[in-house]
């Protein structure tokens, strides 16, 4: 063996020997196989209010670390708390913020409307991400309050609850909205099936006993106590004016996200709606001033604005809907929801979340269904029959991903696609809405000054006080 032959040798021998004594470096999806999550990038959640919605928002999340769960009524949550038989369990929120304060990263809100501030701007001051119901908040002074202080903190990452927001079928409606084909838009007519609860009711005289450990005053929370009865809870509050916000308040957000900046919704000057009556007999009519009807019908109008001229936006539900198109083929019925664009060069039909009208959802159309881009029915049709779906230039989240895109934005720091503070701009408009509604009457709104001009008795509900103990 010549010296060179030696060297190589042992060269050679060196680097086995090292090679077998460094560290061994495996990524973290090999050790634990497919979908692995390292602990270090799990994110500690809690939650409050998860008997109803939150039980969606949690298993949308449930990759994460569920560290902890309330809800006064552990009965109706008893499924959602056996989920998660590692979070502990409390029934006052107050209780798990203190104690859980340093063991969670972001907070899930799921309660009624009427709670939604008082829990957003506790996660605000213990700096914690959150995800939260829309409405953001049950008035409008709220809603402001929520998003200065959410603009003011640093470093907090938020989503609210608008699952088709973003989606491709939304943004589809959008990209068609933004070509300018239908010319300067005039209207906007949005109609839902909503409400799917009772409305239109009277209050119960009759009192009976909240479920075995609730605490029933909390539940009213800043709002006006009055005794429990089954007619608004489990589930049934939605309709009632204390407690929440009715089917406007409810649904406009999940159609606004997809016009709303583009259409510079923002500020409406005045609103007005009407709600249904009820008769308890012929001839007799019973009032029902405490809640919405089971069909309505709110107003918004809009002045010019950023170059686009004065805009009318109607909403209707309880199976109502707005007049048929004459350009629409008489063969066709009118979606059972939906929005219609109406320009001054053609019209357009989208679905109620965005999308082909007959095809809600992305799902792909039926055999028989009229033909639509994935944006929309443009009509009339024979004008618009060569215009196609435009390219996708805006980002972005299909609905798979809407819980983990917010688990995935916290952990890096990043913003989601429909962050609150935006959800909050969404909210002021569907809560003036609601005003309207519970009113009955033209109100004339200052947006800069957040005041109704016309009407001191509607002005009080633009940001009503507290009961006694309460404070945002």
């Amino acid at each position: 063996m010549n010296s060179n032959e030696s060297s190589q040798g042992a060269l050679s021998r060196r680097n086995v020997v090292t090679a077998a004594l460094a560290p061994l470096i495996v990524p973290r999806h090999v050790l634990g196989g497919p979908g692995y999550q390292a602990p270090s990038d799990t994110l500690g959640i809690a939650a409050v209010g998860i008997g109803g919605m939150g039980r969606n928002y949690l298993d949308g999340c449930k990759a994460e670390k569920i560290v902890a769960l309330c809800d006064l009524d552990h009965n109706y949550a008893a499924k959602v708390f056996d989920t998660y038989p590692g979070a502990r369990r409390y029934h006052d929120y107050r209780e798990m913020f203190d104690k859980e304060e340093k063991n969670f990263d972001a907070l899930i809100i799921a309660t009624p409307d009427q709670m939604h501030a008082i829990l957003l701007m506790s996660a605000i001051r213990m700096k914690k991400h959150i995800y939260c119901a829309k409405p953001i908040a049950h008035s409008i002074g709220e809603v402001r309050k929520v998003r200065e202080a959410l603009l003011a903190a640093k470093g907090l990452v938020t989503k609210g609850s608008i699952q088709d927001s973003r989606t491709d079928y939304s943004r589809s409606s959008t990209e068609i909205l933004n070509t300018g084909v239908l010319g300067p838009i005039r209207e906007i007519h949005i109609w839902t099936f909503h409400p799917i609860y009772p409305a239109g009711l009277v209050r119960p005289t009759e009192a009976q006993a909240p479920p075995a450990g609730m605490d029933w005053d909390l539940w009213c929370g800043p709002a006006p106590y009055r005794p429990y009865h089954k007619t608004y809870h489990p589930a049934n509050w939605r309709a009632w004016w204390d407690f929440g916000t009715a089917d406007v308040g409810d649904m406009s957000c999940h159609t606004l996200h997809t016009y709303f900046e583009e259409l510079k919704l923002h500020a409406p000057s005045s609103i007005y709606g009407y709600r249904s009556t009820r008769y308890e007999d012929i001839a007799r009519q019973l009032p029902t001033p405490e809640t919405e009807g089971q069909a309505n019908m709110v107003f918004w109008e809009y002045p010019a604005r950023g170059g686009m001229p004065p805009l009318k936006m109607h909403f209707y539900d309880g199976g109502m809907k707005p007049f048929r198109p004459a350009e629409l083929d008489r063969n066709i019925p009118m979606p059972r929801e939906g929005v219609l664009f109406i320009g001054d060069n053609g019209k357009l039909i989208t679905s109620y979340y965005g999308g082909n009208p007959f095809a809600p959802f992305g799902r792909p159309p039926a055999a028989n269904a009229p033909h639509a881009l994935p944006g929309g029915l443009l009509l009339p049709e024979s004008k618009f029959k060569d215009f196609p779906q435009p390219p996708k230039t805006l980002a972005r989240c299909e609905k798979p991903d809407h819980y983990t895109e917010w688990t995935r934005s916290c952990k890096q720091g990043t913003p989601t696609m429909l962050p609150i503070d935006f959800a909050c701009q969404l909210t002021e408009v569907a809560l003036l809405g609601t005003l309207a509604l519970r009113t009955e009457r033209i109100l004339e709104w200052d947006t800069k000054s957040m005041r109704v001009t016309n009407d001191p008795e509607a002005d009080k509900f633009v940001f009503p006080p507290y009961r006694t103990g309460w404070k945002l």
